[in-house]
């Protein structure tokens, strides 16, 4: 395993541990029937607000690893992570459900 393949293992796990630290936040703020609670309603703004951030940090660097590892095995196996990837910017939409 050469030096960028580590890195790019390491972009992906830290971007899992992000989106794993989101959803923990969530559960912890939930009761014992399962509501979330909050000490006001400007606690819980700043609560999601954070943890959207969390969910779109740890999005964005997952994506960046995998495609940076897809670059590094175009020539086996990247090519079918990019793709679509392709098909995004030459077409400039991905067809996934109703308009």
């Amino acid at each position: 395993m050469n030096p960028s393949e580590l890195v790019a293992v390491l972009i992906i796990g830290l971007g899992t541990w992000l989106f794993y630290l989101s959803r923990k936040r969530a559960f912890d703020r939930r009761n014992a029937f399962g509501r979330e609670v909050f000490a006001s309603y400007g606690g819980s703004l700043v609560a999601r607000l954070i943890d959207w951030s969390l969910v779109a940090i740890a999005f964005v660097l997952a994506g960046t690893g995998i495609l940076y590892l897809a670059i590094e095995y175009r020539d086996t196996w990247g090519w079918i992570v990019l793709l679509p990837v392709a098909w995004f910017f030459v077409v400039g939409y991905v067809p996934l459900g109703k308009r």
